[in-house]
């Protein structure tokens, strides 16, 4: 019997990076996680992507030279060629992602944004199955999204458009990883949450369990920490998670209000920990900012289903989709 033919999908945070190997039937049969360490610079962070891959192939009993293909999700627009143009949180600007992992995996290789990755993967496999046009918002450090419409993801005519979490919410408002003002990233993320924390506990001196629970560090609190935080009722976490839920909620309503899509699915570390107790009030500012008012009942809104699997699976999809259409 010929051996199954091994591919592998890889999501590069700003935080860990992640691996799977995945076999013919489609099945997850490797995984592996390392710290991303993005401060040791661009080389460093391809060297242990590399290690992380090799450590996933190894349990799924291959060698990544062996590998069908790979698709790869990391920070940032991403042309075609696989070139990074700009990812502030990692310190990367015109780095050759693709060519840079291809020499080191001797495989093929095809990386995507990877928040497109997250929504492509969650309309293959996960919530937007079925979906003629979906939009993806997945909030974490930083708030993220994509769009695909008939199955194809849209980065408009310079390959840099859909960057969702960069539209622009308060004129003038907290200043964004970007550098922009005001950018719904700055307000629905754990770094726009850690803005409020700081002021509200270290300025105000308003008294708060996060404080002790994170360690002091309120910069970018764990979505385990805030769950915590807020299942104790903690009056800071609870008014600033509520604030971010209404952010995000307005920020779908204009993108309801301006594509009608059919599906928006949200994800993310913080959505999975808490999306029972944010959804609801997600889709009341949303409801509440829609225009015109009947727009909203044309629009699911649904929780991600792929977890911390969405962007290596969606990465995969991807290129699997660009590899079949070289051939």
């Amino acid at each position: 019997m010929a051996q199954d033919p091994f591919s592998a999908g890889v999501d590069i945070g700003g935080t860990k990076i992640s691996a799977v190997i995945v076999n013919g039937a489609g099945e997850i049969v490797g995984r592996a996680k390392k710290k991303t360490k993005a401060a040791l610079g661009f080389a460093e962070v391809m060297n242990r992507t590399a290690e992380c891959l090799a450590q996933a192939a190894e349990e799924a009993g291959t060698a990544v030279a062996a590998l069908n293909v790979v698709g790869v999700g990391a920070p940032g627009p991403l042309l075609p060629d696989g070139t990074v143009v700009n990812a502030p949180n990692m310190g990367w600007s015109r780095v050759p992602l693709s060519k840079s992992l291809q020499t080191l995996f001797h495989c093929p290789v095809y990386s995507e944004n990877d928040c497109n990755a997250g929504t492509f993967g969650e309309y293959k496999l996960g919530a937007g199955i079925g979906a003629k046009m979906l939009v993806g918002l997945f909030m974490g450090t930083g708030l993220g999204g994509g769009i695909i419409i008939d199955g194809k993801i849209i980065t408009g005519v310079n390959y840099m458009g859909a960057e969702l979490g960069h539209i622009t919410v308060q004129r003038g408002g907290r200043v964004c990883g970007c550098g922009k003002r005001g950018c719904l990233e700055a307000y629905a993320s754990k770094t726009g949450m850690g803005f409020r924390f700081r002021h509200a506990i270290l300025a105000e001196k308003r008294p708060s369990i996060l404080h002790e629970l994170s360690g002091k560090n309120l910069d970018n609190v764990s979505s385990s920490v805030l769950k915590q935080a807020w299942l104790a009722h903690d009056p800071v976490t609870v008014e600033t998670l509520t604030e971010a839920a209404e952010y995000l909620g307005e920020g779908i309503a204009n993108f309801i209000t301006l594509l009608a899509p059919d599906v928006v699915v949200v994800g993310g570390g913080v959505f999975q920990e808490l999306g029972r107790q944010l959804m609801p009030i997600v889709k009341r500012a949303a409801k509440e900012a829609c225009f015109p008012a009947a727009s909203f009942r044309h629009t699911k809104i649904l929780p991600a289903k792929l977890g911390d699997d969405a962007v290596a699976l969606g990465a995969l999809a991807y290129a699997r989709e660009r590899q079949a259409a070289e051939v």
